[in-house]
């Protein structure tokens, strides 16, 4: 109940100013209120009334967006952190501040609960920038860290103190002994590590002397080794660091391990004086090395070259070059034509970039002319240019030995040459007088007296084969032929009359034949000089071993590949054996085991030497076995390429003999010096039907060859006036290019590969060596009268004077298995495989070949003619040949001509599939 009011007026008036005092006072409150309220209204961060239940009591402008998000009932992140965080503080009664965000900025959360109405007061401070701040920190901090970590030097800071506040992971990897060592001294450091004490003296001494001066100061120091580490060095660095008052924040210690710099200094210090050492070596030797060697310029014509470097001897030459011309420029003290030579020779160097090496003169200004063989190279020189490096031997002395020694062996080969001349000369008229001597009606002893002078002239001759064998092994003049042949049968075969020699001496003779180990022992080789070799042990094994004694000879297998075959052939007596000491010198020429040898068995010495030099050149190796009165075993190992199959098939292919009908009525002339050889000659063609003409000089074959048209010549080389070349010569410049390219086979003592080689070159067509066999003679005579290759490599046909053709001679059968069976050397087997495969392929070619024919493609039908010649030729139809040489003939022959040959070789061969056997029977 309201109290009276007074009605005093004074108290009236009192009251009413109280009233109004009161009233004043609370509008002044009201005001800052209302003032008060606007506070939390303009406040730039959200400022929020939550109640209990987390409904929106008071939301400031700034705080619209949330408080609408808090209305919402979609989904939110920061509604339900809101809302928990209310429910928190008024649950615990306790203020609490978190960060969430919010609208993508970063906040910080203040929650105070008014525990007495029930709700809570959240305010939200905007920390996003200093966040973006704290974060690129981090991240800068974290950069430079990361820097630290793998910079490759120690990185430390120290404080005021000296003691350490961060150390880098180069300082040390473990994060926990890094950790341990902060706040540690580097005098602790020395004591763990075993350091001397002077080091941390001495650092601190630098440290004080950084703050002192405030400046970077540096160092060098040397940490000594241990029993497992080498000593190591530092280049160390203090950086001072001060704040802003000027006083010293913190020092910025930085150590580089230089170890390896001083280490390499050390070799490159050693290095050097290696260098000087061997630079001095090096000169030293350049100086006593007689040759001359020097560096410079490209030679320049008319300039003298600017000279780099020579040794000595250069520069003795130049200085002898110089005085003897009386000038200081060396272009006008080398005659012209040198200096053009070097200069041109400095040219092919640099173009080619290339060292070349060349033989060179020099002539003196006294007459005096030294060689040179002079090596230049491209060097590179550190201006960027090419400069000439060269070397020059003087080799004077030994131009003027090698001149010395050509002129020996061309005299030696002029001796050796007139030697087989003058030998091999009147042998040839022995040996060829002899043979027709025995061709005559002779009694028994008369027989055996021709018998004994062939057998004399025949070992006359192998005595000069040997010698002759031995001048081309030390000349390098022996070549060896290439062609496919049976390494067994041949050695078999070529051994065959020794064997027989042995077992008329009353000598055992055991043989092992290589096919028992190798089945197909075909090669490619020289089977002459392979069956010299074998004959030549063989030979000595017989001589050497006494009746009743044994001779072992055999091949056997040692490997193969693909393309080769490795044997070995071995030779075993049981002779006289030879001593230890004389087993090598055996294998020199002219050279024999004991001095009464050649009085107890005969021989030259020469045989092994050749067999060895033959054995080698081969690629082999001869080598010997021997005891004293024991006997010997000689043995070579030889590798040659195998024999394809059509090396082979052609090797089978037998010889066709020498029919006289192909020389006989022929013309020919014989041009010969000695009387002798002129009659042996005459006599031997004469009895085979020959017209012979004789000339004893060059001159004379010409005036014959200008009266006469021969089929061929038969022309000494060696004779007075004009020789056989010369003789060659005239007749090869005839007018008459058919009478000009008339055959000629030479008639020469020679035998050297080179003097036929020359012969060929000089227009003769065929070598016949003497003495000569009879066979061999009628062979190259009637190779050459069927057809002649000229020096121009054009077939010649035969000229005039051909003998008159035979009279037709009865039909022939359409096959003769006669050189089949030689082939396959009695095998049925082999001989019904070729019938077989004959009867097999043969129709399909019959077909191509009419085919040919029908479309005039006379190439196809000659490559038909060609593929059957060679089993035509086995099977022996000789009448089908003139229908394949038609067809094969390059002329130009009609079409008719081809279809006709086309038309008989294609009946032909049907006719001779008729009556040509299945097979043959053993």
């Amino acid at each position: 109940m309201q109290a009276p009011l007074p009605t005093d007026p004074a108290e009236l008036r009192e009251l009413l100013l109280t009233e109004r005092a009161l009233r004043v006072q609370a509008e002044a409150v009201a005001a800052r209120l209302q003032s008060a309220s606007r506070i939390p209204e303009l406040n730039p961060n959200p400022v929020m009334r939550l109640g209990s239940a987390g409904e929106v009591l008071l939301a400031n402008q700034a705080a619209a967006h949330l408080a609408q998000e808090l209305l919402s009932t979609g989904p939110s992140r920061v509604r339900p952190q809101l809302v928990e965080a209310a429910a928190q503080a008024l649950r615990t009664g306790e203020v609490s501040q978190r960060e969430l965000e919010a609208d993508g900025r970063c906040f910080l959360l203040f929650t105070v609960p008014v525990m007495e109405e029930n709700y809570a007061m959240l305010y939200l401070t905007d920390v996003t920038t200093q966040r973006e701040v704290e974060r690129e920190i981090s991240e800068q901090r974290e950069f430079y860290e990361t820097i630290l970590a793998h910079l490759p030097a120690v990185v430390t800071v120290l404080g005021p103190d000296q003691r350490y506040r961060f150390i880098n992971t180069y300082a040390n990897d473990s994060p926990a002994e890094r950790q341990a060592r902060l706040g540690t001294t580097f005098v602790e450091r020395c004591s763990a590590k075993g350091l001397p004490p002077e080091l941390a003296v001495r650092r601190s001494r630098l440290f004080e002397r950084a703050e002192r001066t405030r400046e970077r100061v540096m160092w060098e120091e040397q940490w000594p080794g241990t029993d497992d580490q080498l000593a190591c060095y530092w280049l160390c660095s203090y950086q001072p660091v001060y704040n802003a008052e000027g006083e010293l924040s913190q020092m910025l210690n930085y150590g580089f391990d230089i170890t390896s710099r001083r280490q390499a200094e050390d070799r490159t210090r050693r290095s050097e004086a290696d260098m000087q050492a061997q630079q001095s070596f090096t000169e030293q030797v350049l100086d006593l090395n007689p040759n001359c060697v020097y560096v410079r310029e490209q030679y320049a014509e008319g300039l003298d070259t600017k000279v780099m470097f020579e040794n000595r001897a250069m520069a003795e030459l130049r200085h002898r070059i110089l005085s003897l011309a009386g000038t200081n420029l060396l272009h006008e003290a080398v005659r012209r034509d040198e200096f053009n030579a070097f200069a041109a020779t400095d040219a092919e160097v640099l173009r080619t970039g290339q060292p070349v090496t060349s033989e060179e003169y020099l002539t003196l200004a006294n007459g005096e002319v030294r060689w040179y063989q002079s090596v230049r190279c491209p060097l590179a020189m550190t201006d960027g240019k090419v400069g000439i490096l060269g070397v020059s031997t003087d080799i004077t002395a030994l131009k003027a030995a090698q001149h010395a020694a050509e002129a020996a062996a061309t005299a030696r080969e002029n001796f050796l040459a007139n030697m087989s001349h003058e030998i091999r000369t009147p042998l040839n008229g022995v040996l060829g007088m002899t043979n027709l001597l025995a061709k005559t009606g002779l009694n028994e002893q008369q027989r055996n007296y021709t018998a004994i002078i062939q057998h004399s002239g025949r070992h006359l001759l192998s005595v000069v084969n040997d010698v002759l064998d031995m001048a081309k092994i030390t000349s390098g003049k022996l070549e060896l032929d290439r062609a496919a042949f049976n390494i067994c049968e041949s050695m078999a075969k070529a051994a065959e009359p020794l064997v027989l020699q042995a077992e008329e001496k009353g000598i055992k003779v055991v043989g092992t034949r290589l096919r028992e180990s190798c089945p197909h022992p075909w090669v490619m080789g020289d089977s002459y000089r392979l069956n010299q070799i074998l004959l030549n042990l063989l030979s000595n094994a017989i001589k050497f071993t006494p009746k009743g004694g044994t001779v072992s000879v055999g091949g056997y297998f040692v490997s193969e590949t693909e393309d080769t075959l490795t044997t070995e052939f071995r030779v075993t007596d049981s002779g006289i054996g030879i001593v230890a000491e004389k087993l090598e010198t055996i294998f020199q020429e002219f050279t024999q085991a004991y001095a009464d040898t050649t009085r107890q068995f005969g021989g030259t010495g020469l045989g092994l030497s050749i067999s060895r030099a033959l054995v080698v050149q081969m690629g082999g190796q001869l080598t010997v076995q021997s005891t004293a009165g024991e006997g010997s075993s000689f043995a070579f190992i030889v590798t040659l390429p195998k024999a394809s199959a059509a090396a082979r098939l052609a090797a089978l292919a037998p010889v066709p003999p020498v029919e006289e009908a192909a020389v006989r009525g022929s013309r020919v002339l014989v041009v010969e010096d000695n009387t002798v050889n002129r009659e042996v000659v005459q006599l031997l063609l004469e009895s085979h039907g020959v017209v012979v003409d004789e000339a004893s000089s060059g001159f004379e074959a010409l005036v014959l060859f200008e009266q006469h048209r021969y089929d061929v010549i038969l022309m000494d080389i060696q004779m007075p006036g004009m020789n056989g070349l010369e003789a060659t010569a005239r007749i090869r410049a005839h007018a008459d290019p058919v009478r000009a390219a008339t055959p000629i086979l030479a008639l020469t003592a020679n035998a050297f590969r080179t003097d036929a080689e020359k012969y060929h070159a000089a227009g003769m067509n065929d070598t016949l060596s003497k003495p000569f066999e009879e066979a061999e003679m009628l062979s190259k005579l009637a190779s050459l009268i069927v057809g002649v290759e000229s020096p121009l490599g054009e077939v010649v046909p035969l000229a005039p004077f051909k003998p008159q053709p035979a009279p037709p001679a009865p039909a022939a059968p359409p096959f003769d298995l006669t050189l089949l069976r030689q082939t396959a050397r009695g095998s049925t087997a082999f001989m019904n495989r070729i019938l077989a495969s004959f009867r097999t392929t043969t129709p399909a070619s019959i077909t191509e070949l009419r085919a040919a024919s029908a479309a005039a493609n006379w190439p196809a039908a000659a490559a038909l003619a060609h593929k059957l010649r060679p089993s035509l030729h086995l099977l022996g139809a000789a009448l089908l040949m003139p229908s394949l040489e038609a067809l094969e003939s390059n002329a130009a022959t009609a079409a008719t001509e081809r279809q006709a040959a086309a038309g008989q070789l294609a009946i032909g061969l049907e006719a001779l599939l008729a009556v040509l056997p299945q097979e043959v029977m053993a």
